[in-house]
């Protein structure tokens, strides 16, 4: 019988990755066991460079939003930011993404009111930027396949200068195709934007929920990323000239638009596993809009709170479904492509 143990981690010999978790000071340990994996949210702030945000705007019914927001937010507007990225250069390597954003407005614990960019839906490639994102920001991140291309308007150079007249979207997830659109940029200008574009009173929103291990209680915070860059990230970085810019730099140049009719094909169901093409179906689709990008992301703050309490009964009463009468439906061995 042949054998092969490899037991060393890459890059982690050579410096070229920080320490496995076991290796750190305890105080490092932010968000995942301790033996694995090589990255935890130690690294805040997080910065990303050069990535490419492809936005389809698209108008959804008020009452449809409202059913997805948190009691704790008011629904800003109807038009809706719906997006995917292409993370190259991050400090959690690279990776795609998808999501969602609804603007909405939050009365604070503190008595302020707070304008944000909520995500009800988010999906990505990668299982390190899941965690960073979920566990200590509240991110609805889930595991998916996203492809994100363009191509097209110049002749190959053999050096993957295709150029981007065209695009092309799609994600699926444990086998379903969640979404996928194609089509050509006509730099068209766009008769309507998500609220929160060129706002800087609007940060970013998300809803955590913390449940203690014996199911008694459970904590919702709403937690809030400004949109500028603050003292202390500006501190935390180094680079104290940035304190007060926006944390997202959109690169002008980079800008390309689609009308609705330059969109060819659209395509947005709900899945077994997941609900968004049923909760926020497309009531008037306006365009797409891409563009590279720089971004920072720091510690975030806590704006609201709330927590749930349970007793024996409740937990007993509800928490505890028959066997596979619920969870049957969640039993679907189809690989993708089939």
């Amino acid at each position: 019988m042949a054998q092969l143990n490899v037991t060393s981690v890459p890059w982690i010999d050579s410096g070229d990755a920080p320490p496995l978790a076991l290796d750190r000071d305890k105080r490092d340990i932010i968000s995942q066991g301790i033996a694995d994996p090589l990255v935890d949210y130690d690294i805040v702030p997080l910065t990303y460079t050069n990535s490419r945000w492809s936005a389809f705007f698209y108008r959804v019914d008020e009452a449809a939003l409202r059913r997805i927001l948190p009691k704790c937010l008011e629904l800003e507007d109807d038009v809706v930011e719906f997006w995917y990225v292409d993370h190259l250069h991050t400090g959690l390597g690279p990776y795609g993404e998808m999501g969602v954003t609804v603007s909405a407005s939050c009365k604070g614990s503190d008595g302020n009111t707070y304008y944000g960019g909520y995500y009800p839906y988010m999906y990505l490639t990668q299982d390190t930027a899941v965690f960073a994102g979920r566990e200590p920001f509240g991110f609805p991140k889930k595991i998916a396949y996203i492809v994100t291309q363009e191509h097209g308007g110049k002749i190959d150079d053999g050096y993957g200068g295709f150029g981007n007249d065209y695009f092309n979207f799609t994600m699926e997830r444990r086998g379903y195709l969640i979404h996928t659109a194609t089509g050509r940029y006509d730099d068209a200008e766009l008769p309507a934007k998500p609220k929160f574009y060129g706002d800087p009173r609007y940060g970013r929103m998300n809803l955590r929920l913390i449940t203690d291990p014996s199911l008694a209680t459970t904590k919702w915070d709403l937690t809030y990323l400004p949109s500028e860059v603050t003292k202390a990230t500006a501190a935390a970085m180094g680079r104290p000239e940035t304190e007060g810019q926006h944390r997202f730099q959109l690169k002008p140049e980079s800008i390309r638009t689609a009308s609705a009719g330059a969109i060819r094909t659209w395509a947005l169901q709900a899945t077994p596993f997941d609900n968004l093409g049923a909760m926020m179906p497309v009531k008037e689709l306006i365009g797409l809009m891409s563009f590279n990008f720089d971004l920072i992301i720091p510690g975030a703050d806590t704006i609201w709170t709330q927590t749930i309490e349970r007793t024996a009964e409740d937990i007993g009463d509800l928490l505890f479904a028959t066997p596979y009468q619920y969870t049957m439906r969640h039993r679907f061995p189809k690989p993708p492509g089939v």
